[in-house]
This record gives C-alpha cells, structure tokens and sequence, in this order.
C-alpha cells in the first residue's frame, strides 16, 4: 500500500471464538469421566457422529466448570456485536463428551436443541493422538482427524471453510447454525476426545418465566 494510506477490514456474518482453557480445567474434565463414566447416558442417537462412544455428561459437571463454560458463552456475546446482547440470556443445555477413534468421523451438520433453535455451538479438546496416521494423498493439505467449519458464504472471494488440527486445551465457540464436522483418522490406538456443549439463547422474558 501507499505511504499514508490506512486499511481496516469490516467481516460480515457469524464469528468462531477460538479460547485456550486451563491444563488444570482439561484434567479435572477427563479424570471425572474416566472414573464415573458407567454412570453416564448413551448420547448417540441424538447425535450426528458415526462414534460409538457418545456420552450426555451434565450430571458429571460441577457447579463451578458449568460457570466457567457459562462465562465462555457470554464472552463469545459480547465479541459478536449482535443486537441480542441486551434482549437475550444464556442457557446452559446439554454437554456430552466424544470419544472418537480410528475409522470414526462426525458428518458434517449443525445443532439445534428443544428449547431453541437460536443457540452457541462448543467444543473443547481434551485429548488428541499422537498421530492421525498417513495421509492416503496430497500430504501437503492434511485432513485425517482436522475439525472443519463450513460458512454459508461461497462466492468467490469469501473463506467459506476454514480446517483445523486443534490441541488439547483449545476451546471453539460458534452459533448453532454453523456446519462443522470431523474427518477419520487412521493407524493409532489413541483417542480423539471432546467435549460439547450447547447454550441456547433465549429472549430475557423465557428465561424468567422458567425459574
């Protein structure tokens, strides 16, 4: 650019909140599903992931991990500039963990719960493989494994995809309606582990007549 000539970047449409949790907050996450993991609910059937181990966990929350996601929630509100900062609430709804291993994927889809079809999606790493194992081609661009966000936007000059190898910790907030998936990986033993947690949005009013 020329001397003297200042730019700013204005992006329309729905925003991805990328936060890096506490090692402390993963490990309390992980060792309290792996000691009471026989007393949770088989999600699978109200999901989209071809996963055999889908597991509904808000019983295994406690009160101070569900305000931490709940502060995570309402961070994602105030960055996203959206109008319904001031009429809405958040609602806490259903948190599961994925256990995913070789050969396993999520299809691409959205979310929606029985409440609200208005709402922020999550995921939360909690533990990753060493390897998704060898790309079958184009190494170059690696897939096995890799979260993908799919926009609505697909013209020519817009980004309407954006794939991702996150690490244990990261921390991916976005609106019910955005399509994302998950692709297999292949050649390990180890697990693909996260956490989801879905947050409706609820107009003030709702949330009160509920209490």
């Amino acid at each position: 650019m020329s001397e003297g000539v200042k730019t700013e970047v204005l992006t329309l449409g729905e925003i991805v909140l990328k936060l890096e949790m506490p090692k402390q907050f993963v490990d309390d996450i992980n060792n309290i599903f792996d000691e009471k993991e026989q007393t949770t609910v088989d999600w699978s059937s109200q999901l989209a992931g071809k996963i055999k181990k889908e597991k509904l966990v808000n019983h295994l929350l406690s009160d101070q991990m569900k305000s931490t996601f709940q502060m995570c929630f309402q961070e994602y509100m105030n960055r996203s500039g959206s109008v319904l900062v001031k009429t809405h609430q958040l609602s806490l709804d259903n948190a599961w963990i994925n256990d995913m291993y070789a050969t396993e994927y999520n299809p691409a889809h959205f979310h929606a719960s029985k409440n609200s079809l208005v709402g922020l999606s999550s995921v939360l790493f909690l533990k990753t493989p060493d390897s998704y194992g060898e790309e079958i081609t184009n190494h170059h661009e690696p897939a096995n494994g890799h979260l993908e966000f799919i926009g609505g936007a697909q013209h020519s000059l817009s980004m309407s995809q954006i794939r991702l190898s996150p690490k244990v910790g990261d921390f991916f907030i976005f609106p019910y309606t955005l399509v994302h998936g998950v692709y297999p990986f292949y050649g390990t033993d180890q697990v693909r582990r996260t956490l989801s947690y879905n947050c409706d949005i609820l107009p003030k009013v709702m949330v009160k007549e509920a209490k």
